[in-house]
């Protein structure tokens, strides 16, 4: 028999619904697993194994008794330490919070994700408040002295070796596509409006996001269902992003390209191989690719910076008053830039992210394109020892800034951006990234599962069997 930690979102869904899988079963297997891998890949803050069993068991009465709360109930999900869970400590990573006790409220969309039914397993490393500065003690599955992702780092990890079906991210410049991307796992980042940030530590009000990183690309609708903001998912999507993912596209796919644009991010040819390879793999299935001019998309890391530092400052501003000894210096240099930037600045920056927008929306709309697709990140997981981590250093393929250029525009623009699977280059995943228009979070997510009904993601899992000792990047 299949390992249960092994089901995706959907697939554990559909057998929690017929009765050949019991929640208290599921979520077992999630504690198992957690147990098993964290050791090699410290994944996890915090986890409430009995907390968590207690929320199964009461999943399974509802079912018994008729009353299912839908797909996601009884599903295990873990959520990024930033985001608030009733009970559990938020501590962002940072030895500022150290000491915090249980909070004392749900965040927005973990009370939505609760009162859909998912069970709560605990919290997952990031990086300090988000900002991709330090290290946190998350490693890398397939090779330790490898980076394994941005801020969402531990849902990631936790995803790609089965510890959950889902986890909960969050994304101000690509912290849950770029996890997803090093992991080889789904991770969208959603159309601005769609799911509140309140009650998680954000860095910008304008380009936060947060999101699921799952499994499997309908995961990932199923799981955004369950978070939204229901009269805005009514609005967008007819009552279920899942149900709109499944319905039969009504014209043909267009998927718009600019592979100039690649080389100037400095994309390497393996990746660019792996992407060309699933571009092709959709234009098999009827897909048409479509080259065209995205320069423009360049414009995003500059303006994107200036407003997300920009708004850290008054989220950090009392924190720092207090405990600014306890921040990481790169942390603190981070917002303190932000609070020297010129208001004037900020609003030329406001004035792109309006502009870019329109562009973005323009190209799709003249094009008949569905989603404009790039590479996620432009190389494999690079070695930690000789990564760039400045957020401005984007002159070559292994540094945090050359990511940032690339994923910046969704979270500048509020479009929604999802970053899927496209093979293992030289061992290393690469994923592939789609932009696409307002709400269009859907469509990206069928174009997902197109490819992947034709190109499995879940051939290997990292860790499949468990080695017999925890690897150390320091070794």
């Amino acid at each position: 028999m299949t390992e249960l930690w092994r089901l995706g979102v959907d697939d554990a869904s559909q057998a929690l619904a017929d009765g050949s899988l019991s929640s208290v079963e599921l979520v077992q297997s999630s504690i198992e697993r957690i147990a098993a891998t964290d050791p090699h890949v410290h994944a996890w803050a915090f986890v409430d194994a009995d907390a968590a069993l207690a929320q199964a068991r009461r999943s399974d009465a509802r079912r018994r008794a008729g009353n299912s709360r839908g797909p996601m109930d009884g599903i295990p999900v873990g959520v990024k330490d930033v985001i608030d869970v009733a009970g559990m400590p938020t501590r962002g990573g940072s030895e500022s919070l150290a000491d915090a006790g249980p909070a004392e409220r749900d965040a927005v969309a973990v009370a939505r994700l609760r009162d859909a039914g998912g069970v709560l397993l605990g919290k997952a490393h990031t990086y300090e408040f988000a900002f991709g500065q330090g290290q946190p003690p998350t490693l890398n599955p397939r090779d330790p002295a490898r980076y394994a992702g941005g801020s969402s780092i531990g849902s990631g990890v936790a995803v790609a070796v089965g510890d959950a079906p889902a986890m909960l991210g969050t994304d101000t410049g690509g912290s849950i596509r770029n996890p997803a991307s090093v992991n080889g796992i789904v991770g969208l980042k959603s159309s601005a409006g769609l799911v509140s940030t309140e009650g998680a530590i954000t860095i910008s009000r304008t380009m936060d996001a947060i999101g699921p990183l799952t499994a499997s690309a309908l995961g990932c609708a199923l799981v955004l269902d369950a978070i939204a903001d229901p009269a805005a998912r009514d609005r967008a999507f007819g009552g279920s992003v899942a149900d709109s993912a499944l319905r039969p596209p009504v014209g043909p796919l267009r998927i718009g390209v600019d592979r100039a644009l690649w080389s100037l991010w400095g994309v390497g040819e393996p990746v660019r191989t792996a992407i060309d390879e699933s571009l092709a793999r959709l234009a098999d299935t009827g897909a048409e690719i479509v080259e065209l001019d995205l320069s423009f998309l360049d414009a995003a890391l500059t303006a994107g910076l200036v407003v997300s530092l920009s708004e850290s400052v008054p989220e950090h501003r009392s924190r720092l008053r207090a405990a600014a000894v306890e921040y990481l210096p790169g942390t603190r240099v981070m917002i303190a830039t932000g609070a020297l930037i010129d208001p004037a600045d900020v609003r030329l920056a406001l004035r792109v992210r309006h502009a870019l927008r329109r562009r973005i929306e323009r190209a799709l709309s003249d094009a008949d394109l569905t989603a404009i697709a790039a590479p996620t990140l432009p190389a494999g997981a690079p070695l930690l020892a000789t990564m760039a981590s400045e957020l401005t250093d984007a002159g070559d393929d292994e540094s945090l800034g050359s990511a940032l250029r690339m994923l910046s525009a969704a979270n500048l623009t509020g479009l929604p951006g999802l970053g899927i699977p496209s093979g293992e280059p030289d061992g290393r995943p690469a994923g592939m990234h789609l932009l696409g228009r307002m709400f269009g979070d859907a469509e990206l997510i069928a174009v997902a599962r197109r490819l992947e009904s034709i190109s499995p993601w879940r051939a290997r899992v990292p860790l499949d069997p468990v080695i017999s000792r925890a690897p150390d990047a320091r070794e």
